[in-house]
């Protein structure tokens, strides 16, 4: 896995200047599809606007598709990339319902579930992609997992997901929230 860092978008996350920044990664990843950190971002911006109903000049149809597209694109061409693999199989895994047809909700998010674990057998030791498929797991079981790692948790969440783009906040609360 490697950091996403990506100067001009976290600049615009950093000062909440939603507009900009939701406009500003689609436009810069229409122009260079193949840059993997843009797609991924991307992606998880669009989510995260979509599911916390952040206000945006798009409408929700507009976020979703635009969502469905950035997600369609890195199936295709990053399905092999660890971290693609494990962000759209979070999302996909925790919203199945805008990723395909209502009536595929189990089949998508069986298959967000499979992306998180392809992504962790590529790095099975890597404590945050242990915590993402452990999360999949009757909570009782997961809670003392997470317990049990707490300390290793806090490490690499403070070493990895260190800035004050929504990225790294976001990720850095999901870490708070695990300890």
């Amino acid at each position: 896995m490697m950091r996403l860092d990506w100067l001009e978008l976290d600049n615009r996350e950093c000062n909440r200047d939603w507009e900009n920044a939701i406009e500003y990664s689609y436009s810069e990843w229409e122009k260079d599809q193949s840059n993997k950190t843009k797609l991924i971002r991307t992606l998880f911006l669009y989510w995260y606007v979509y599911v916390e109903d952040i206000p945006s000049f798009l409408s929700d149809d507009q976020v979703l598709s635009r969502l469905k597209t950035v997600s369609s694109f890195g199936k295709e061409y990053l399905s092999d990339n660890i971290d693609f693999q494990w962000l759209y199989g979070y999302v996909s895994s925790i919203n199945p319902e805008l990723f395909g047809k209502l009536e595929d909700y189990d089949e998508i998010e069986q298959e967000g579930r499979l992306f998180i674990k392809r992504a962790l057998e590529k790095e099975s030791k890597n404590i945050f992609l242990q915590m993402l498929e452990k999360g999949t797991e009757p909570y009782d079981k997961y809670s003392k997992w997470k317990y049990d790692r707490r300390n290793d948790l806090e490490r690499y969440f403070k070493n990895f997901f260190q800035g004050c783009s929504l990225y790294d906040e976001y990720f850095a609360e999901i870490g708070n929230k695990s300890l």
